[in-house]
């Protein structure tokens, strides 16, 4: 049975990798450009907006652990019914099972692939996790300064470490469990930024103020990575609400991988080279 990896350059997608071939599957690893991924198992260019470098990609495969992206959908499933894909696990987002956030452009674009999927001919496992812990990231220019700048410190979120999805995808791709249904993810608690701060603080072995950016500020810096401008608005709505009811947590990671979720110090601890 060869599972296909799309997006493993990605922190999921590398994390999906490492728990298949720790768990002794035979993996494809797929990217846009593979000439960078050091991995030690078979690679393969694919593209999911061009079909027709799907069918390399997809010959042999059994299962397949997918990234949303709309572009290119309808080819990947004529692709894969094609190549007798039988089980798709795709990495979409909670936004799809949040009832006051199904309308946003966040979620309508993952509900596209999600409906693409249960539509096709093969089974599907729709992953739905909530705040990735890695957004943290983000804040590395801002660290080096030693702030963390954020609108709404006190968002609580259930931040879930990469390698907890990682795990429940590798879990499902190898023992074709879930299908059909869809799972949201989550860390083991919802945590404020202002906390995965103070944690960073003390992981890193240096002090970091958190300063608080208004909506204004922050929608500002989103445009200037290139977010779509309607999407900023959603995201700090989205934020907002979470400073006075906590994000959804669940037991999700434990019951399938039957171990608990990481929490954001053990996140930390493992990025903590990413921060120097």
């Amino acid at each position: 049975m060869t599972v296909l990896v799309t997006g493993a350059r990605g922190n999921v997608g590398r994390a999906v990798l490492d728990a298949l071939v720790t768990a002794g599957q035979d993996v494809r690893a797929a990217s846009r450009d593979v000439t960078t991924l050091d991995v030690g198992v078979a690679k393969v260019s694919a593209d999911l907006e061009d079909p027709s470098t799907l069918d390399a990609a997809l010959e042999g495969v059994s299962s397949v652990f997918l990234y949303t992206r709309p572009q290119g959908i309808e080819g990947f499933v004529k692709a894969a019914e094609a190549a007798g894909v039988r089980h798709v696990v795709l990495l979409s987002s909670g936004a799809t099972l949040e009832p006051r956030s199904a309308q946003s452009r966040v979620a309508r674009l993952h509900r596209a692939v999600e409906e693409a999927l249960i539509a096709a001919p093969f089974a599907e496992t729709l992953l739905n996790p909530g705040s990735f812990a890695t957004n943290t990231l983000g804040w590395r220019a801002d660290i080096a300064e030693g702030v963390v700048r954020t609108p709404y410190p006190d968002s609580r979120v259930g931040a879930i470490h990469e390698r907890d999805i990682g795990d429940v995808a590798a879990k499902i791709l190898a023992d074709g469990s879930h299908a059909g249904e869809a799972l949201q993810l989550s860390g083991p608690e919802p945590i404020s930024f202002r906390e995965q701060a103070a944690i960073l603080a003390d992981v890193l072995g240096r002090p970091l103020r958190v300063e608080e950016l208004t909506p204004e500020q922050a929608a500002g810096r989103m445009a200037a990575l290139g977010w779509p401008p309607e999407v900023p608005p959603e995201i700090l709505r989205a934020m907002e609400r979470t400073t006075r009811e906590a994000s959804v947590v669940t037991d999700v990671v434990r019951d399938v991988t039957g171990h608990a979720p990481r929490t954001f110090r053990q996140w930390a601890e493992d990025h903590r080279a990413d921060f120097s």
